[in-house]
């Protein structure tokens, strides 16, 4: 008998996961919402790993897969994405829980919300850290939306429901040597293409802070590394936004839009690495346009015809020559007034024979 398709495809990468990941399919199978698969995909041949998962075999609703090379966590997660997916597919790090309710809740705003590419809920740290992530909804066109998104940084919509169109035209999540630091951030942006981020604003989603965390990793890479790593995030924003601009003046505003979020420095915003200076930002941008050099996609940095012309300096030259008239004019007029300021004190002058 063939295998239906359920509403979400759970997919669960893991690697090294013995500590927590029996309270992360805890969670799962107590979810009210319970038309949904488990896909357990251990990475590295973790043979520990795989055997804390076994005994949740029993429910036909999980099944797992043990990869014998290592894929690293964007290798994994493509993997899980390449798969035949439900309406809806959620990324469930092993180490995260949720509210019993929590499918229940994204389901149904998304089938409120069908131009939702993603639907997410407020996130609550546990363990060493407290705290919320917290990050706004971003609706409108898809210029905009693109332009929220590059603004908040926030990989929120991640550890929501991604519906699965959406994630079809996104493709897979880049990988690089940086072991993928800002490729989430870009593959979301791919995602949001397609539609809008929906925030829900409840807690529902928590995530444990421990010292085996990912993304406290990259914290002490050296500068170098991590000046690398943040070039990564311009060329792979320009990758996912030039497509959908329509004009020249469009990709050239993005253009400037990215390599001014990742060079300038500004308060609430985050930062893989930071630009102290004016010369450590300029040093940056080199770097940036060197990496996509090396990407080989320079082709994605198209100006506006007017800056590609002779034309352009023609009218450039017409506008300095037309300044510099009026600058004239401005002076002659200013020697004409004072002219006529002196010529008072000039006739006193000669009436009291003062030279």
């Amino acid at each position: 008998m063939k295998r239906l398709t359920p509403t979400i495809t759970v997919g669960m990468p893991v690697y090294n996961g013995t500590k927590y990941i029996e309270g992360a399919l805890k969670c799962l199978q107590q979810q009210t919402f319970r038309d949904f698969e488990v896909i357990i995909s251990v990475d590295g041949n973790d043979l520990a790993t795989a055997e804390k998962c076994r005994p949740f075999l029993d429910d036909n609703r999980f099944r797992m897969i043990v990869h014998q090379e290592r894929l690293d966590w964007f290798g994994n997660l493509n993997w899980l994405l390449k798969q035949p997916l439900g309406e809806f597919f959620c990324y469930r790090q092993h180490d995260d829980t949720t509210t019993a309710d929590f499918f229940e809740r994204l389901v149904r705003t998304a089938w409120e919300k069908p131009d939702a590419a993603a639907v997410y809920a407020d996130c609550k740290w546990m363990g060493g850290r407290t705290g919320m992530d917290i990050a706004a909804s971003i609706e409108g066109d898809t210029l905009h939306r693109l332009r929220q998104h590059i603004e908040q940084k926030e990989p929120m919509a991640v550890r929501g429901l991604l519906r699965r169109d959406a994630i079809r035209q996104a493709g897979l999540i880049r990988a690089d040597e940086y072991r993928g630091l800002s490729e989430i951030f870009v593959w979301l942006a791919k995602v949001l293409r397609w539609g809008s981020f929906i925030r829900i604003p409840e807690t529902l989603y928590y995530r444990l802070d421990h010292e085996e965390n990912y993304h406290k990793q990259w914290f002490e890479w050296p500068d170098e590394r991590k000046r690398g790593s943040w070039t990564t995030l311009y060329t792979g924003l320009l990758e996912a936004v030039m497509p959908v601009c329509s004009t020249a003046e469009e990709r050239f505003f993005f253009h400037q839009f990215i390599l001014d979020r990742i060079a300038v420095i500004r308060p609430n915003q985050s930062y893989h690495y930071l630009a102290h200076s004016p010369h450590a930002g300029g040093s940056l941008m080199i770097e940036c346009l060197q990496r996509l050099a090396t990407e080989g996609s320079m082709h994605l940095l198209e100006l506006p015809a007017i800056l590609q012309s002779n034309e352009y300096d023609r009218a450039l030259s017409a506008e300095i020559k037309t300044l510099r008239e009026k600058n004239s004019k401005l002076e002659a007029d200013l020697l004409a007034f004072r002219r006529e300021q002196m010529r008072p004190r000039e006739k006193i002058r000669r009436f009291f024979g003062i030279r």
